[in-house]
């Protein structure tokens, strides 16, 4: 018994020194990071915080306490860093500590080369004392004017950006004049190669080569604004034409809509029909239609619905006509002259035309053609719905009877006599 106590009791001081060697050396076990001495250009000495070749986007270390109030360089080279903030250092960011924050004086150079940047950060304002910025081998095409302004506000800023994909089109002027206004804070700018075609960039901000190169870029502009304006008005136009030529049916549509809306159906059926005919003509044709054709249709005891005779002022036009329309079994249109002549006759036949396909009716259209109008003068309208609507010639020289067979023919598909 006394055995094993004795070595129960060396077991738990051997557990007990291992649990303060661990605790002792955990920080640096979770030291992903290397340190060791550097000497900068100037001779200035200090430590390298060494990060490289990692495969990381975060590094979660705490910041090692010898990295403190000394000049530092921080190494982050071959990873897959896409953007530099206090959140890329993961445990420093969670501790008491920040390394850009706490290093702003003393960390003078940053290597990022061999990332994924595409821009740089506002982090880097808080560097006071950054002499280098690494960026070689990025994704970066364009330096931001954002990123301009935050290089601006470091003094003595040396940007290495070699390898980097740096866009030389027109669409970069601005951020390539700034570069070529600060080509001394590029140092390895002679190596640097346009993504379009290979050429040196700090070749094209020869001044010669420049002047050129911008008065092209405005000839470019000036194309470009040319092809945009000719394109706008050329929509502008088309879209005018259209309109025009199709108002009817927009008004239409918006007309099925607010009716839809408020719960108004536009097909009425056959009890519903108010009217047997709605007949549309021209103002000079009046008083033709109220001796000539009127009686007539009172003749045929048919009932209807004379636009200036029943009309209602002050309505929405077509509005006014589908309604009217859609409380008559038939429309009639009387085609003279004078009604070619108006284009309110036009707008009257597209009306009826739409609302006739729209509700499945395109056989309820008739045309009295008098006058002796040739069929070649008729709307396009109406010749292109020929086949499906009723037609015939007012017979002037005819006798009532003859008169009366033909109207009863034109109507009677849909009307009782």
């Amino acid at each position: 018994m006394m055995k094993w106590k004795k070595t129960r009791g060396m077991l738990d001081r051997q557990l007990c020194v291992s649990v303060v060697l661990m605790y002792r050396l955990s920080p640096v076990l979770t030291q992903i990071c290397s340190i060791s001495n550097f000497v900068d250009d100037c001779g200035n000495k200090g430590l390298l915080w060494n990060c490289s070749g990692l495969n990381i986007s975060k590094i979660p270390t705490v910041l090692p306490p010898e990295l403190e109030n000394i000049n530092v360089m921080l190494d982050l080279s071959v990873n897959q860093f896409t953007s530099l903030t206090e959140d890329t250092f993961e445990a420093i960011a969670t501790s008491s500590k920040s390394l850009l924050r706490d290093q702003k004086q003393s960390l003078t150079e940053i290597n990022l080369d061999h990332n994924m940047f595409s821009s740089i950060y506002d982090s880097l304002i808080q560097l006071e004392n950054l002499n280098n910025l690494y960026l070689r081998y990025n994704l970066i095409s364009k330096i931001s004017e954002k990123d301009q302004r935050h290089f601006e506000s470091l003094n003595n800023l040396s940007i290495y950006i070699e390898g980097n994909p740096i866009s030389c089109a027109c669409l970069n002027i601005q951020s390539l004049k700034w570069m070529k206004d600060h080509q001394n804070s590029f140092p390895d700018l002679g190596n640097v190669l346009c993504l379009e075609n290979n050429h040196h960039v700090g070749h094209l901000f020869n001044d010669e080569i420049w002047r050129k190169f911008e008065l092209d870029c405005q000839s470019k502009d000036w194309l470009i604004f040319s092809i945009v304006l000719l394109f706008l008005t050329i929509l502008a136009f088309t879209s005018i034409v259209a309109i025009k030529n199709y108002r009817v049916h927009l008004e239409y549509v918006i007309l099925r809509l607010k009716k839809q809306w408020k719960g108004i159906p536009l097909r009425k059926s056959e009890e519903e029909f108010l009217f047997d005919v709605y007949v549309s003509y021209s103002e000079s044709d009046y008083v033709w239609v109220r001796d000539k054709l009127c009686p007539k249709l009172e003749d045929l005891n048919v009932k209807s619905w004379i636009t200036d005779m029943n009309s209602t002022p002050g309505r929405w036009v077509l509005e006014g006509i589908v309604n009217r329309i859609n409380e008559c079994r038939k429309v009639m249109f009387v085609v003279s002259e004078s009604f070619l002549d108006m284009e309110w006759s036009s707008y009257a036949v597209k009306t009826a035309i739409t609302h006739a396909f729209h509700n499945q009716r395109q056989g309820f259209i008739v045309v009295l053609i008098k006058d002796g109008v040739a069929l070649e003068k008729l709307p396009d309208e109406l010749k292109n719905i020929w086949w499906c609507i009723e037609h015939f010639r007012w017979p002037e020289e005819e006798s009532n009877e003859v008169i009366l067979k033909k109207l009863t023919k034109a109507l009677q598909s849909d009307l009782t006599f």
